[in-house]
């Protein structure tokens, strides 16, 4: 691994416990993080916290509570806290697939200015717990961000990505919530940050319950087309600019 790159892994949790610490033994096994934070929801379970506890009992690897109630603001801490130069939020929950790491890795050290973020649609199994039907509306939805953006992306609303750092420090955020997560991916690609996408798998959960609502969903569509349109000297902080 290059000097001048250092990654730092994020795990944000609420109820997980042996899914987030296979997730945890899983990422770590390939040694590629100079640091791991954990950012707890403040209403994350006493058994999450004790799972989190037992494994920060060791240099380099630190938690925190999120400030405010929201997924946004837990990731707006992650960023202002980590200390290397570039990050990526893993999923707690095993939904992710680990196996797409290491090549994820691979592509940010080659491209350490761009964004490497996963699809499902560009694995032949990608969606191991998905309808017919709800993959289909899932894709047409994907093709649609693609036109509306001009992007050959094939999966637009999934976060999982490695980003510089800086470059996330840069971005003006607006939501809270999880809408949060379409500012990680759409702002960016407003920005002009080249992607790169690498081929996952979704994983049926075994563990802990999705914390998404209806009207989450709802916000999801508005940022959408709120940051298409929006003029890009106003997805930056003023510091930046």
């Amino acid at each position: 691994m290059p000097d001048t790159y250092r990654l730092s892994i994020v795990i944000c949790a609420v109820d997980e416990t042996f899914s987030l610490e296979r997730t945890f033994h899983k990422l770590d096994a390939y040694s590629a993080a100079c640091e791991y934070l954990f950012v707890l929801a403040r209403n994350c379970t006493d058994a999450c916290l004790k799972t989190v506890d037992t494994l920060c009992a060791r240099p380099g690897y630190r938690w925190l509570y999120q400030p405010g109630k929201g997924f946004g603001d837990a990731i707006q801490a992650a960023i202002r806290e980590v200390k290397g130069t570039h990050m990526v939020v893993w999923s707690a929950d095993e939904a992710t697939d680990v196996a797409s790491f290491p090549e994820m890795l691979r592509l940010s050290q080659v491209h350490p200015e761009a964004i490497v973020k996963i699809s499902r649609f560009l694995h032949p199994e990608g969606f191991d717990d998905y309808g017919q039907l709800k993959k289909l509306l899932n894709k047409i939805s994907q093709r649609c961000f693609g036109l509306l953006y001009r992007s050959d992306l094939t999966e637009f609303t999934n976060p999982t990505q490695i980003a510089p750092v800086a470059l996330y420090r840069s971005i003006r955020w607006e939501r809270s919530g999880f809408e949060f997560t379409t500012e990680m991916v759409f702002k960016p690609l407003r920005l002009g940050v080249p992607f790169y996408e690498v081929p996952t798998k979704n994983v049926a959960r075994e563990e802990g319950r999705s914390h998404r609502t209806f009207g989450a969903a709802l916000l999801y569509y508005y940022m959408i087309l709120k940051i298409r349109f929006t003029d890009t000297k106003k997805l930056t902080t003023e510091s930046s600019q």
